[in-house]
């Protein structure tokens, strides 16, 4: 197999300065909600930080596949590398190959998108739906056209590759090849594909996120000490520091971890287990909600 290189200096370079941006932001935010009163400020400091970590490992995923990205090309296959993803896409299956700049219309484009980066999917005019796994933009990348899907490629000497492709089009396969497409493991599990599971996971996440809020806008209203325990009576008969009261949230947390992992480990075997442990999570949010809200009204 022939390899071809993709110019991936500008995309890697404009990458990791957004990292860098985004971890400094962070720092500056930490420092912020360390020196502030705690209070709902603090609670939508805290959301912040938790978001732009969550982008800041997608910037590191995308990353790590534009580091290890190239296309390989015989007469039987083109195959573009792109991280731990590899799609094979057979030279007999290649109807057409079109520039970016041959064709009319809007290209659609869903994905990681900066500089020298242009990593998704989307939907090429009177082509269809399609992949992209490129560092030019949509208008400067080369489509391969097969009859279910299409690829928005962009080797570095793109006069080169495209007589290459022409050749090995004209001369034919030695064999034939299967179109195919391998990706991360965890990307094909069956559970994103499952609603329910995903609700009960979702639902555990929000009640904790809620929670955690509300305390958050209450806390600055808080007497010094508050009730934690009750007797049979309803009178409060054990106190606490009012940071004590985010033990409850925290519960909430260390159970929806917990039944999440576990869930997660045993959903390929046994699904209904895994909808109860999830389940079991929805329960001790309840709890941990009627406990909040009957020490608030005792305030």
């Amino acid at each position: 197999m022939t390899e071809w290189e993709l110019d991936t200096n500008q995309g890697l370079g404009v990458g990791i300065s957004l990292a860098v941006v985004i971890v400094f932001v962070n720092v500056g935010l930490v420092w912020l909600a360390a020196v502030r009163p705690l209070g709902i400020g603090t609670f939508v400091i805290g959301l912040a930080v938790l978001v732009s970590l969550g982008l800041l490992g997608l910037i590191g995923y995308w990353l790590y596949g534009l580091a290890r990205s190239g296309y390989s090309l015989d007469r039987n296959a083109l195959v573009i590398r792109w991280g731990l993803t590899e799609q094979i896409i057979p030279t007999n299956q290649i109807e057409r190959v079109l520039a970016g700049d041959e064709i009319e219309g809007r290209i659609r484009f869903i994905g990681g998108l900066w500089p020298g980066h242009y990593v998704g999917y989307g939907e090429v005019p009177a082509v269809g739906s399609a992949l992209f796994y490129a560092t030019v933009s949509p208008r400067h990348q080369i489509y391969i056209v097969t009859p279910g899907l299409t690829y928005g490629i962009s080797p570095t000497d793109r006069d080169a590759f495209l007589e290459s492709l022409h050749k090995r089009l004209q001369m034919g396969p030695t064999q034939l090849v299967e179109q195919s497409s391998r990706r991360p493991g965890f990307l094909e599990w069956a559970l994103w594909q499952d609603r329910l599971g995903l609700a009960l996971l979702a639902g555990g996440f929000l009640a904790v996120l809620a929670l955690t809020g509300l305390l958050c806008f209450r806390f600055p209203t808080l007497p010094r000490f508050v009730p934690l325990h009750f007797d049979a009576m309803g009178n409060p008969d054990r106190l606490g520091r009012q940071a004590q009261i985010f033990i409850l949230p925290l519960i909430g947390l260390l159970a929806m971890l917990l039944n999440g992992a576990l869930g997660v480990l045993t959903y390929r075997r046994q699904r209904v287990a895994s909808y109860l442990l999830w389940g079991g999570t929805i329960l001790v949010q309840v709890l941990v909600w009627t406990a909040a809200l009957g020490i608030l009204g005792q305030l």
